[in-house]
């Protein structure tokens, strides 16, 4: 079920991420000019970051306003995953701009240009690092609070970072004339861009197969399940991500005959204990109340070769 505070920090996150998107768009077109009028490749490769950062703002925006629809009958978990598959779009999209990045700086270092007008670029891209600190402000407190907004924030990071080397990295080619640099700069930028994607694509494609998350063990779910005296055989147990930060789990218990009377008590201390010791918030317990006697038949899941992502 969705809450009232969920809600509001979804709305909270698309304010900022609009605001971030105006950002992006001004520092977008201000570094391609900027790129343009000067020959600078390493200036142009961060306006290109940026433009690709400006639609995956886009995506997140549009993945926090479909995380707040209510579950419907057809939809019954909520849109929840929304945000996932929009990250997963943004962080592939990344990797097509990285590839094309890598690809401009390899023809610019077969046929290496010079950069001219250097008040030019070196006011552009100190704008663009002005824009990115502030996007930064913006998502900073907000990038805890799903994969979404993580993949958001690292956007606005590594695009400061980038603007910092690009204004370093200008400042030295002015002055000593090494423009071999502009190629290593734009390289290590793309660079950069490939590795943040890979680790949010991975984290996506773990929850779209409904993987165990990472943090999450199976087997010390399991044992500490076993761990109440009234519990003699878990089975079926399955563990999987709702979205990002929302965690799932169903399974069969098996208690003695004598206990099935105590049933909704002792479901309610699995559903205790999942949540206290794992965080895991959406439990759903099916309690058998003839299987003790036959738990030793049972599969043991501890023999299977379970492993996390």
């Amino acid at each position: 079920m969705s809450h009232p505070d969920s809600h509001m920090s979804a709305a909270g996150s698309g304010s900022r991420l609009f605001w971030t998107i105006l950002f992006n768009l001004g520092i977008t077109a201000a570094e391609f000019i900027g790129g343009l009028l000067t020959g600078y490749l390493a200036l142009i490769a961060d306006a290109v970051h940026n433009l690709s950062d400006v639609a995956a703002l886009g995506l997140a925006w549009l993945g926090a306003r479909g995380s707040e629809l209510p579950p419907t009958k057809r939809t019954t978990y909520g849109h929840g995953r929304i945000e996932v598959m929009t990250a997963f779009v943004s962080a592939v999209a990344l990797v097509v701009i990285a590839v094309f990045i890598l690809r401009e700086a390899y023809l610019r270092f077969i046929d290496p240009q010079p950069i001219t007008r250097p008040s030019i670029f070196l006011t552009v891209a100190v704008i663009g690092l002005i824009g990115n600190l502030v996007s930064i402000w913006l998502l900073h407190s907000e990038k805890g609070k799903s994969l979404n907004m993580k993949t958001a924030f690292l956007h606005m990071l590594y695009d400061a970072l980038s603007s910092v080397a690009v204004i370093v990295g200008g400042i030295v080619m002015v002055l000593t004339g090494w423009y071999v640099l502009d190629v290593i700069l734009t390289s290590i930028i793309a660079l950069m861009i490939v590795w943040s994607s890979w680790l949010v694509i991975r984290e996506a494609v773990m929850i779209l197969m409904e993987a165990v998350p990472e943090g999450v063990e199976f087997d010390e779910v399991r044992d500490a399940i076993l761990d109440l005296p009234e519990i003699c055989d878990v089975h079926d147990l399955h563990i999987w991500s709702l979205s990002s930060k929302r965690v799932a789990l169903s399974c069969h218990v098996a208690v003695d005959q004598a206990a099935v009377a105590a049933g909704p008590h002792i479901i309610e201390r699995i559903n205790v204990l999942v949540k206290e010791r794992f965080d895991i918030g959406h439990a759903t317990i099916q309690l058998e109340g003839d299987r003790c006697a036959r738990a030793a038949g049972t599969v043991d899941t501890k023999s299977i070769n379970w492993e996390q992502p």
